[in-house]
């Protein structure tokens, strides 16, 4: 019909504005500022290896790690998939439109930006408010702190008390507002560590099952006959597997760290987003576009990343998204369980040990699921808002 606008053509419009750029080059200045940016932080990772065990990746103080440098690989992706939204004003106006609408999720949305904060800054921003990180107490006393406004009796097994004691009862201080754990550990640092080990899990898992999934569901569509069967039927094998198995008896074989839940998840949790992008992506490969440049002689790769990739983001965020709340949760449970890394300060660990004292020690307990509670509820109310948000026939329908 005359005058009807195909909403589908702004999600195109969006990832192909370099489209006359990339004809003549092999890449588009984006896509080389990301292996740029990937560039500079390998590098980093050789410099900290071979030359200085600090590193060169700031906010930590500290050696950073492998699960550091792939979480700002990570961002960069991040970086990549929404730079094309700075040359579409009119396409950011349309979804903030949306967005605005959905007074939940811009309440979620502000959550996750503070998370983002603490999880990359936090730590050097304690540090720079000279917010301590332990009571001094040596480690393996018992020294727990009670939050500032309370108090905990005294016992033989936390014969310690860093304020004035008032009898047997142990006041809080406000150099511990939220108090510390039965091991001196501040409870602040610890949802802020707990912060940190969340977003790098949810953000660099879900940078490694987005090009596995994108890559298995649109090939399969795009092909379909043979090619859809024994992709599927290898998806289908997949999620026979559990992915939580993999990694527990990953962690409990070989080596206990976020790299390998990341890793793990990465190449076992990418079946379902696959059928997600394969469904979506069937009903793109015989649109008028797609025929169009099969009639220009374009091959098929090249159809597959130009005009069936960029027509499927909607459903690869909303599919991503939607995931995201799970893998917070399963590393927090992994933690809880004891089978990470003790030294990668998880919510679900520092739940695990306020329990080994609870009720007596309840707020280490309250003040790490509190922030794991949210967090995954702020992943799921934004989720589903985006699903609705990036959706194309939103407008139709209104």
């Amino acid at each position: 019909m005359s005058g009807t606008h195909d909403p589908s053509e702004d999600r195109f419009a969006v990832e192909t504005g370099d489209r006359r750029l990339a004809d003549r080059a092999p890449i588009t200045p984006r896509t080389a500022a990301l292996f740029a940016a990937w560039a500079v932080l390998a590098a980093a990772a050789l410099w900290e290896a071979f030359v200085t065990p600090t590193g060169l990746v700031p906010f930590w103080g500290v050696s950073t790690g492998i699960i550091e440098y792939l979480y700002y690989a990570s961002l960069a992706v991040v970086g990549w998939a929404l730079a094309p939204l700075a040359r579409r004003p009119d396409l950011r106006r349309r979804y903030w439109r949306r967005l605005r609408r959905k007074p939940a999720a811009l309440a979620s949305a502000a959550y996750l930006l503070v998370l983002w904060y603490a999880a990359t800054f936090g730590v050097w921003t304690l540090s720079v408010l000279g917010i301590e990180s332990t009571d001094g107490i040596p480690y393996g006393v018992p020294a727990a702190q009670p939050p500032a406004w309370t108090g905990i009796e005294m016992s033989p097994t936390i014969p310690y008390c860093l304020a004035s004691r008032d009898g047997d009862m142990c006041p809080g201080t406000w150099h511990f507002p939220l108090g510390t754990t039965v091991d001196g550990h501040g409870m602040i640092h610890l949802i802020v560590e707990g912060a940190r080990v969340a977003v790098q899990v949810s953000l660099v898992t879900a940078a490694l099952v987005v090009p596995a999934a994108v890559l298995v569901g649109t090939v399969a569509a795009y092909y379909g006959g043979r090619v859809d069967a024994l992709l599927m039927r290898y998806v289908d094998l997949q999620r026979v597997v559990p992915a939580v198995f993999v990694v527990l008896l990953v962690q409990e074989s070989f080596s206990r760290s976020l790299v390998t839940i990341v890793v793990v998840f990465g190449l076992f949790d990418w079946d379902g987003t696959a059928r997600l992008v394969r469904s979506a992506a069937a009903s793109r490969v015989d649109t008028g576009y797609v025929r169009a440049a099969r009639d220009a002689g374009v091959s098929d790769p090249q159809i597959v990343r130009r005009h069936v990739v960029p027509n499927v983001s909607d459903t690869v965020v909303a599919a991503v998204a939607n995931r995201m709340p799970t893998l917070v949760l399963v590393e927090a449970g992994i933690a809880y369980l004891g089978f990470t890394n003790p030294l990668a300060q998880s919510w679900g660990s520092t739940i695990a040990i306020g329990f080994s004292r609870f009720p007596e020690l309840w707020w280490t307990v309250l003040f790490a699921a509190i922030p794991l509670v949210c967090t995954v509820a702020a992943m799921s109310v934004l989720g589903d808002a985006l699903r609705d948000v990036l959706d194309p026939t939103a407008e139709v329908r209104r």
